[in-house]
């Protein structure tokens, strides 16, 4: 078949399938958000045993009832998002100087069960962005599930992946008493119903422009503006949060290619959540799979308030520019 003539078909785009300027900035922004508060220190380990400050534990797992699965099988955890890179610098430089916990293995009645599968019979799967362990069979509502973990201290969400109908998820630094309430309370809710504080929910809006960039071309730098949506459990950690985004203003920020890491296989968390034995790590993808970058032309606060004394929240606007 001939080639068509270039006025007959769209311009830089091959295939519909294909994800294009928007969907590229929401997921390149969450994976620099993440990488960046983990460089800085951005997680919590949690060791059995961990207590929460005004009581409860953060090491013990709790049951709960989810759809498509039997009960006693889903099992999480106070705080969802565990952390699953490595490789990071932070803390005076010292390369992995200091690291999150990596799952090594569950608790179970005392036992340990060796992951990242487990055992013939007591099989199971981490879901890392859910904060969950799923047995392959359910196991007795009494027993006790336990683990090392690491949790980020910072969550990010795309707001194209998380309506707004999940829950806004109050007090998780304290998990006593709700966490051992049965069939009621937050945390009888699945993680993929609850968002945890402090947290950034990106959301690209219909606010962007195209400027033409050479003469004799078609290319042209496209400014696209995308919230950050910042809502945390008190004035100082919305603050510092604010802060560490506005300080970058006028940065590059490289872009890994979503169609070619799907199409690669180095994704580095498969559907169900868990670590992919081929997957890489965030400066890995940008290295080996970069697509383009985009200038960080401006920041601005559009919003502050405190609603409650647990509730506070800011937006922030990006104004960034991507050579196309």
């Amino acid at each position: 078949m001939s080639q068509l003539p270039q006025y007959s078909v769209f311009n830089s785009v091959d295939k519909l399938a294909e994800n294009t300027l928007i969907n590229e900035l929401e997921e390149n922004m969450k994976a620099f958000l993440d990488w960046g508060f983990l460089n800085i220190g951005g997680y919590v380990n949690v060791n059995i045993p961990t207590s929460g400050l005004y009581g409860g534990t953060f090491h013990e797992l709790k049951t709960t009832d989810t759809p498509g699965y039997k009960v006693g099988q889903v099992w999480q955890s106070a705080k969802k998002d565990w952390v699953w890179e490595s490789g990071f610098y932070w803390d005076d430089g010292v390369f992995d100087n200091n690291t999150p916990n990596s799952i090594s293995g569950v608790v179970v009645n005392g036992t340990h069960v060796a992951g990242p599968t487990g055992v013939a019979n007591t099989g199971y799967y981490i879901n890392y962005p859910l904060g969950q362990v799923v047995f392959d069979k359910p196991i007795s509502k009494s027993s006790k599930v336990q683990l090392n973990y690491a949790y980020r201290w910072c969550q990010t969400y795309k707001s194209s992946t998380n309506p707004y109908w999940k829950e806004l998820q109050e007090l998780t630094y304290q998990p006593s008493p709700q966490i051992n309430q049965t069939n009621k309370g937050e945390y009888n809710l699945s993680a993929n119903h609850r968002v945890q504080m402090p947290c950034i929910i990106i959301e690209p809006i219909a606010r962007s422009y195209a400027e033409p960039w050479q003469l004799g071309t078609l290319t042209h730098n496209i400014g696209q503006d995308i919230l950050l949506h910042v809502f945390a459990e008190n004035a100082a950690d919305k603050n510092r949060i604010t802060d560490i985004i506005r300080l970058q203003k006028e940065m590059n920020i490289e872009l890994y290619d979503i169609n070619k890491v799907v199409k690669s296989g180095v994704n580095p968390i498969d559907y169900r959540g868990s670590k992919n034995p081929n997957g890489l790590m965030y400066f890995d993808l940008v290295k080996n799979y970069r697509w383009n970058k985009t200038y960080i032309k401006n920041i601005a606060i559009l919003d502050m308030e405190s609603v409650n004394k647990n509730l506070h929240w800011c937006t922030i606007r990006i104004t960034s520019e991507t050579i196309l």
